[in-house]
């Protein structure tokens, strides 16, 4: 069983202080988009404040007095009962500036649109509370930490039309430009990283946590430009989450150290995995492993430690050799790279003729896409009773089937808003959302028994075998 489903604090196993203070996010992120809910009554939110105990007027700040008081813009835009119930729920002046600073640049209707299609195939609830576990269960930081990962996702770095929508194919392409631009530039260097397979998803360990490789001694600085090997290293997290089964939540990462010198070492990237992680996707790395760590990597280490926060660093593992890694991955899973069983080698495979195509049947999309954005009313509307009513009873079981209609659009909408990647070409990531990590063994064990129907077949007589034959068409 994987390890989340053990942990207090993620869906299915909260308790109640964790379920309120979930249903406190959900209340002031519904009410950033001027959803109709009544502020939280001061009694019903002392109790489960971190203030809880402490005696504070109605309103828990003075511009006049603020440090750095939210502008009149940024409170203009926060909706009256989101202020009031972030005031309820202890925000200071610090907390209402970053919400209406946050609320100037991604107004209620595009912070509702953009949570839809960066949800994906995740449960909303458990999106949610990992940014209330890494804000240590603070509803208004978890709030901001949540928006300012949309807004940088959505509007900055433009994950879904930058990253995920063009892909392995698009890069392909303008990697083989004739004029020699800084697009083809960039191109070369994403296709680089594929083909050398510097970094590649395969298998899962012990809590069934997708795990990325990353080969450190193929990478040298100066080789690639950094556009392209940021665009490869969000690809490579962004498909992560496309590979956590609930109930896992997270990946884990396997730097292999064995060769690494000095040449190898290139600090921009190592910080922009760190602080992508932490600022942008929290609790979604598992586990980061140091694998065959020489004597020169303690310097770097230093290095790289200085800017963990300490959740990330209690997730860190230094590992030398197959028997310290089988207690991470079953040996019958670690490669045989690593002195383990599993005879498997990265081979990159390169994009297939209209492997795309449904991308461009955009009326079947938008039909999708229509669908998703009913069923996100329904969502929004159901979580609004559940926020408001005593009684759940009637209200859970409707929520619940929503949030699965939700992740099964997301597998019929995928692609037609996703290009196909190497996951996809080799069955890892198959139709519909169906995830095989070992598809070779699956697919040997097909093409066993495909041969055992044909040996079965010929020795029959030919009606029988013409039978067998439209049958199995």
């Amino acid at each position: 069983m994987a390890q989340s489903t053990m942990e207090s604090g993620y869906v299915g196993n909260l308790d109640p202080m964790q379920e309120k203070k979930l249903q406190q996010l959900w209340k002031i992120l519904l009410q950033s988009w001027n959803v109709e809910i009544a502020a939280l009554e001061s009694d019903q939110a002392s109790s489960i404040s971190p203030q809880s105990g402490s005696k504070k007027s109605r309103r828990v700040f003075s511009v006049s007095r603020s440090p750095v008081p939210p502008t009149e813009t940024e409170l203009a835009r926060i909706p009256a009962n989101l202020l009031a119930t972030l005031e309820t729920l202890g925000a200071g002046p610090v907390e209402l500036k970053a919400v209406g600073s946050l609320l100037v640049k991604v107004p209620g209707d595009k912070l509702r649109s953009a949570f839809l299609t960066l949800l994906r195939q995740d449960h909303p609830d458990a999106f949610l509370l990992r940014f209330l576990r890494a804000e240590k269960w603070d509803v208004p930081k978890a709030w901001i930490k949540f928006v300012a990962s949309l807004y940088w996702r959505s509007f900055e770095y433009r994950i879904d039309e930058e990253v995920l929508s063009k892909g392995e194919e698009y890069n392909w392409l303008r990697s083989q430009e004739e004029a020699d631009t800084v697009s083809k530039k960039d191109g070369q260097s994403f296709m680089h990283q594929l083909k050398v397979g510097k970094g590649y998803l395969h298998g899962c360990d012990r809590a069934g946590r997708p795990i990325c490789f990353v080969r450190v001694r193929t990478h040298y600085a100066g080789q690639q430009t950094q556009k392209g090997l940021f665009d490869y290293i969000m690809q490579g997290i962004e498909t992560a989450r496309l590979l956590q089964v609930p109930p896992v939540e997270s990946m884990a990462i396997l730097f292999d150290l064995t060769g690494f010198g000095i040449s190898n070492w290139d600090f921009p990237p190592v910080k922009f995995i760190v602080e992508t992680f932490q600022n942008y996707y929290p609790e979604s790395l598992g586990a980061m492993i140091f694998y065959n760590p020489p004597w020169i990597f303690s310097g770097f280490w230093k290095i790289i430690s200085g800017i963990l926060d300490p959740v990330v660093a209690s997730k860190v593992h230094s590992i030398s050799g197959p028997k310290e890694l089988e207690k991470l991955v079953p040996r019958s899973q670690i490669l045989k790279e690593f002195g383990g069983e599993e005879d498997w080698e990265f081979q990159y495979i390169e994009p297939s003729p209209m492997e795309n195509e449904r991308m461009e049947d955009t009326a079947t999309r938008d039909l999708i896409l229509s669908e998703r954005q009913e069923l996100g009313d329904k969502l929004f509307s159901l979580t609004a009773q559940w926020i408001t009513q005593t009684n759940h009873e009637s209200t859970l079981p409707r929520r619940n089937e929503v949030i699965s209609s939700l992740r099964e659009n997301y597998w019929k909408l995928d692609p037609y808003v996703r290009a196909r990647n190497y996951l996809d070409r080799t069955g890892v990531i198959g139709e519909g959302g169906k995830i095989e990590f070992y598809p070779r063994k699956v697919s040997a064990q097909a093409d066993e028994k495909s041969i055992a129907m044909t040996e079965s077949v010929a020795e029959q007589p030919a009606a029988a075998a013409a039978a067998i034959s439209v049958t199995t068409a």
